[in-house]
């Protein structure tokens, strides 16, 4: 890091030569996610010293105009900049308290921080009411100074935070330390590979800054103290794995709860990228995203909502993360807040609604920040759609007042939106016309309803409330150009042979900017439980000699009933093989299953009880007396039938029952609620 920026600043700065951010990187053997983090410290440096900043585009590295002055200079003002500037000079003072060790004095920081006396005290006023905020308490002892008394979670928590808002705070550290970052930067990037996660870029510089935060207290002599822990979590079980790695890099000891500590910050952390390894709450994350959407369109009709996979995929993405933070009572800031607020304030208020309905079954609470990104997941959304060739909506004008009153709200609607109107009618008229037409909504001036058809009330002369409503209906309206429409129009005038139509529709794709496969989707259907689960899909008091036979009993009735091929079988032998403890979802209770790409046919549930229980390897819910066997086509059309099964296997008193059944059909009446 300290040979790179000078490198930066005198390719671009001084000598303006236009880089790709792959060609540092390739040169200084770093990713390009570091190169990025390079920059934005430069910047924060050449924004101190009142210099333009450094432009990326689309990967190349661009400065106005080159400067002459030296590398040296320019660092120089990074003492200016933390001592002018408030936030950073408190982040700095909390920074040297907290590695200070329990007790430091005023002494002791002035000769760290070149502040005068009255400075440092005002602030550490401040700074002592923003510690007890995160739980840690600075008491003041006579002529010894100040006392630090906190957890070291509590510490450590808030040193990354800090140490993660100050942009420069790894410029001036010894070389030594410079190195642990650089030799953890790989160690992260082998872990997110073995858990096959990307992470965002705020992400794994933060999960950095939980590094050396470890590393800085460990050396203090400050660590967790050891005790019994079962490595449930995947992060955990791998940082186990990689222990005496971690240790080889610290250059010390590391205990088992340091590890733990770390895989946790892992955890909380936000991807761009995680592939479907399953995680100890993924049952729960998979069916409450399915309705925290569901609850989202309620609030905010938008027929994409439940049929875009990427939105699904993100918002599971985003859950566990967010709900690790929301344990630990961290949070990450969204620096889009205000941004979400001004331009999505109705979808933001829709989220909101719907995101009480997660809180309530993960038992968590979400701060507005975290909400904000749920919304730009829903916002991505309705981007990905606008990207369609829009056509203007058409409008009816339904009027008793006269021609004179009609041709104003006409002319004044015309002048506001973008509408097409199709003409002004009285009530008579209107509901003639109205037969044979079908407009996108009405504007109207008296009480008038039309079936399905939206219909706004409105004075002539258009009120502001008038105007947020017919804003609102616009923003609601999805008036696209859909390729079928277009194609049943050309067939009212034209006689197309079924064989130019293949052609004739891709050569208006191609014109019109869009693809069949833009055309908005029927809602994915949900069958029920009921309509799934049959008699021959279960199989009472198996004998199973191992996981194994449990396992592949539940998925031979998946194929017997031709709902996956033998392939399937196989991936979900794997995948209890990869995925261990997770498959066992209560106790007592495994559900084993694959990819739908390995070998999925159709939706399916298959119920195995085992006639002695087998030991899956979970160290609180074995040994498993229950086999579920799943399979599905997509993320989402089964989620109704196991949200219902899910709802039967939390009922203690139910699951009894199945396990002592002596045969299928009596399975089935304890399913369907006929015992």
């Amino acid at each position: 890091m300290e040979n790179r920026l000078p490198k930066i600043f005198e390719l671009v700065c001084q000598n303006k030569r236009e880089l790709t951010v792959r060609e540092f990187a390739t040169q200084f053997g770093v990713s390009t996610r570091t190169v990025y983090s390079d920059v934005k410290k430069l910047n924060e440096l050449l924004e101190t010293g009142g210099y333009p900043m450094i432009q990326a585009d689309k990967g190349k590295l661009h400065y106005a105009e080159p400067l002459t002055i030296e590398f040296e200079s320019l660092l120089a003002s990074t003492s200016d900049f933390v001592l002018t500037n408030q936030r950073i000079r408190r982040l700095r003072i909390v920074e040297t308290i907290l590695l200070a060790g329990d007790q430091f004095t005023v002494e002791d920081l002035l000769k760290v921080l070149d502040i005068s006396r009255n400075t440092l005290i005002a602030d550490l006023k401040e700074i002592k009411e923003m510690l007890a905020i995160h739980s840690i308490a600075m008491e003041s002892t006579p002529f010894k100074g100040y006392r630090v008394i906190a957890k070291e979670l509590n510490i450590r928590n808030l040193l990354i935070l800090s140490v993660s808002e100050d942009p420069l705070f790894f410029e001036n550290r010894p070389f030594n330390d410079l190195e642990i970052i650089k030799k953890c930067e790989a160690f992260l990037d082998d872990v997110s590979g073995r858990l096959s996660v990307e992470l965002s870029d705020v992400s794994f510089h933060r999960m950095l800054a939980a590094f050396w935060v470890t590393y800085a207290r460990i050396s203090m002599g400050k660590v967790f103290p050891e005790g019994p822990k079962d490595p449930l979590t995947r992060e955990e079980i791998t940082f186990l794995q990689k222990r005496k790695e971690l240790a080889s890099i610290f250059e010390t000891e590391v205990s088992l709860d340091d590890c733990f500590y770390l895989a946790n910050k892992l955890t909380e952390a936000s991807v761009v990228k995680y592939e479907e390894l399953l995680s100890e709450q993924w049952l729960p994350f998979h069916l409450v995203t399915n309705q925290f959407i569901e609850a989202v369109t309620k609030e905010y009709p938008f027929e994409a909502f439940v049929t875009d996979t990427k939105l699904y995929e993100g918002l599971l993405n985003h859950l566990r993360p967010a709900y690790k933070r929301a344990l630990s009572e961290e949070w990450a800031e969204n620096p889009l807040l205000d941004y979400v607020r001004e331009n999505f304030s109705q979808l933001n208020d829709a989220v909101s609604k719907g995101v009480m309905l997660v809180e309530d079954k993960l038992k968590v609470h979400f701060n507005e920040h975290e909400v904000s990104y749920f919304t730009l997941l829903f916002a991505s959304v309705i981007e990905r759609n606008e990207k369609q060739v829009r056509r203007t909506p058409n409008v009816i004008i339904v009027c008793n007042a006269g021609i004179s009153t009609s041709e104003i709200l006409k002319s004044r609607l015309e002048a506001m939106f973008h509408v097409n109107i199709l003409g002004t009618f009285s009530l008579r008229n209107a509901a003639l016309w109205l037969m044979e037409h079908v407009p996108d909504f009405i504007v109207s001036t008296v009480p008038f309803k039309w079936k399905d058809i939206q219909v706004l009330k409105v004075s002539p002369f258009l009120s502001d409330y008038d105007i947020r409503e017919i804003q609102n209906q616009l923003s609601f309206l999805t008036a696209r150009i859909h390729l079928g429409d277009v194609m049943g129009i050309i067939r009212k005038y034209a006689d197309i042979k079924e064989e130019q139509i293949p052609a004739l529709k891709k050569e208006l794709s191609l014109y019109l900017g869009f693809s069949e496969k833009t055309e908005p989707r029927k809602g994915i259907y949900q069958p029920m439980l009921k309509e799934i689960l049959t008699t021959d899909l279960i199989q009472a008091k198996f004998s199973a000699g191992s996981r194994d036979e449990a396992v592949r009993e539940s998925g031979r009735l998946l194929v017997e009933k031709g709902l996956a091929d033998e392939a399937y079988i196989e991936a979900m032998l794997k995948n209890v093989e990869v995925n261990g403890t997770y498959i066992v979802i209560a106790p007592g209770i495994a559900m084993p299953h694959a990819r739908p790409e390995e070998g999925a046919l159709g939706i399916g549930l298959s119920i195995v009880t085992l006639k002695e229980p087998v030991v899956f390897g979970h160290p609180k819910n074995d040994p498993v007396k229950i086999v579920v066997g799943l399979c599905a086509i997509d993320h989402q059309s089964h989620l109704k039938a196991l949200t219902e099964l899910a709802d039967i296997l939390m009922d203690e008193k139910k699951v009894e029952e199945i396990i002592n059944a002596d045969s299928q059909q009596e399975i089935m009446k304890i399913i369907k609620g006929e015992s």
